[in-house]
């Protein structure tokens, strides 16, 4: 096997990893166990942020192979079409990080395990069957985000907060993870505003293609509005209304109305570019919210010390890597819908 040849492969496993999106997931997890009382044990948070990881990436194998007849005919440059990546090798690195996530759910006990199986299910049921179905494709997608936050209170150990009753940390775990499940569905739905004639060709009944770009677009936003809100709530309940929490939660607020607002005047016939600016912008904003949880349990100098490399990894990743593994060679000017952009995120 030639060096080539290896380099091509090894290319497009990082293809498949999308490393823009590779670190949030784990930071949901961390936040989770962040949330819960202490003490927080070095082991226990290392596993609330490498399970969901494990499965975060076992996600993306496994939903390109269930699109790689649409991405095919649309996205030939992507990696299983291609040929750089074969279905049988997709699959088995998909399941290979799914015993990843067993193995760490099963020795953390019954609870993550519960939790995992949970997660388990519904990446791959997004992937199957929900991912083109509509509006309920992109609730199924986002509660991956809020089973995170749940698996890593469970990794913690589901203790309460010091200094707050067990009843209100039970209280802002939920409400927080309602934020993050609004928010991973807003999200969603604007990664499918960017292949709306793609999708429709290739039969996936997404929420833009069955009631149009504007309807979407405001769905979006409401979705978002409400995400803060309820992200608002949760730190309220958890931090008791920490001015850093607050800072934090302001500043994933501003930059994610800055990264949606363009798709308003956009709404009647959404360029690719736009939407895809849009949901770059937010894949950025929702690791400074899930910071935000962080420093909650952890300080600010945690949140801090992860939120601001893994912020720099995100932009740098996504300004290297994400317009070609998404739109190939084409020139993003047409309208939505000219390409298809298929994404786990």
């Amino acid at each position: 096997m030639s060096t080539a040849h290896v380099a091509r492969t090894l290319r497009a496993h990082v293809e498949t990893w999308r490393p823009y999106t590779l670190w949030y997931c784990g930071l949901v997890g961390l936040a989770g166990a962040a949330l819960i009382g202490g003490p927080h044990h070095p082991w226990r948070l290392a596993a609330a942020w490498a399970a969901p990881t494990a499965g975060w990436l076992g996600g993306h194998y496994l939903s390109d192979y269930f699109d790689r007849e649409l991405d095919a005919g649309s996205k030939p440059h992507r990696p299983i079409p291609s040929g750089r990546l074969s279905g049988r090798a997709a699959v088995w690195c998909g399941s290979a990080c799914f015993v990843i996530l067993a193995g760490l759910a099963v020795a953390g006990g019954w609870r993550t395990a519960s939790v995992a199986v949970a997660a388990a299910l519904g990446m791959v049921a997004y992937g199957r069957w929900f991912k083109a179905r509509g509006l309920s494709g992109n609730v199924v997608r986002g509660a991956l985000g809020a089973i995170a936050l749940l698996y890593g209170a469970a990794a913690a150990g589901f203790r309460p907060a010091s200094g707050l009753p067990a009843g209100r940390t039970v209280a802002a775990l939920l409400v927080l993870m309602a934020a993050f499940w609004l928010h991973d569905t807003a999200s969603n739905l604007t990664g499918t505003l960017r292949d709306i004639d793609g999708d429709r060709a290739g039969g996936y009944q997404t929420l833009p293609v069955q009631r149009g770009t504007p309807f979407a677009v405001a769905t979006v936003l409401a979705l978002y509005a409400a995400a803060i809100a309820a992200a608002l709530a949760g730190g309220l309940l958890a931090g008791r209304g920490r001015a850093d929490f607050l800072a934090t939660l302001a500043v994933a607020a501003a930059t994610g109305v800055a990264g949606l607002a363009p798709l308003v005047p956009h709404r009647a016939q959404m360029p690719v570019v736009v939407a895809l600016r849009a949901h770059s912008v937010l894949v950025i904003e929702r690791i400074v919210l899930a910071s935000a949880v962080v420093g909650l349990g952890l300080g600010v100098a945690w949140q801090l010390g992860l939120a601001a490399p893994m912020v720099a990894l995100t932009w740098w990743t996504q300004s290297t890597m994400r317009k070609q593994h998404e739109l190939g060679n084409a020139k993003p000017v047409r309208p939505a819908g000219q390409f298809s952009v298929k994404d786990v995120t």
